[in-house]
């Protein structure tokens, strides 16, 4: 592996050398040498130029705009069919790729990486975080879409409640089974389904799906 250099400030260098870093005086360089470990040192590892890398956000999934995606799910428990909730996003979402260096064969720890975009449309699922606008406004829609435990996935996040029963209703069935509530596989079930438009802004940590055919075009769209 090619020796890599660091890029440490001359009041920091004590604590660098401390950590395992090594001098070069001929380059007057700082550099971690081979058998040391990357870890300690991450903080002085010098950011490509070629790329325009940001540390983590607070949300990790963006878009200009987003639509209120309501369907109809059948609760498990109580069997009655309820409203279920969830989220699209249209093509100029982004969402936040942390920066790898594999020529190096390791990773940048300091949480550094840039927005991606990859004109898609997607549908979002397991929401373990929302901006406060954006809970605000699915507020006006439901209160059965709420924070709770899933020991499925072992970590809580927005999940869909029975409308009549109050049981919870995980996300998998109804976002990554063909013909769930949030993926339909033919146009007369995507027409049941309605999309709200919102014209606000997006901001969640979530995960993203993306569909061959998501028959958005067959879909209810409501300005709201």
């Amino acid at each position: 592996m090619a020796r890599i250099d660091l890029d440490v400030p001359f009041s920091q260098k004590d604590e660098a050398k401390s950590l395992g870093a090594r001098w070069d005086p001929q380059a007057k360089v700082w550099y971690i040498p081979d058998g040391a470990e990357v870890g300690p040192l991450a903080r002085w590892l010098p950011i490509p130029d070629d790329i325009e890398l940001e540390h983590e956000p607070e949300f990790c999934v963006r878009s200009p705009y987003y639509y209120v995606m309501e369907s109809v799910s059948d609760c498990w428990k109580c069997k009655a069919l309820t409203r279920v909730f969830s989220f699209k996003l249209p093509e100029e979402h982004e969402d936040f790729q942390y920066f790898e260096d594999e020529e190096e064969e390791f990773a940048l720890t300091r949480n550094l990486g840039e927005w991606q975009s990859y004109g898609l449309r997607s549908t979002v699922s397991n929401v373990h975080n929302l901006s406060p606008r954006v809970v605000k406004k699915i507020r006006r829609f439901t209160e059965c879409f709420k924070l709770a435990y899933s020991k499925t996935a072992g970590a809580r996040y927005f999940m869909n409640h029975c409308q009549h029963c109050g049981a919870k209703l995980g996300d998998f069935f109804m976002h990554s089974e063909p013909g769930g509530a949030f993926f339909p596989t033919s146009p007369a079930q995507a027409n049941k389904m309605t999309l709200f438009s919102i014209n606000e802004r997006f901001d969640a940590n979530c995960g993203l799906g993306y569909a061959s055919d998501d028959f958005m075009e067959y879909m209810q769209i409501v300005d709201k």
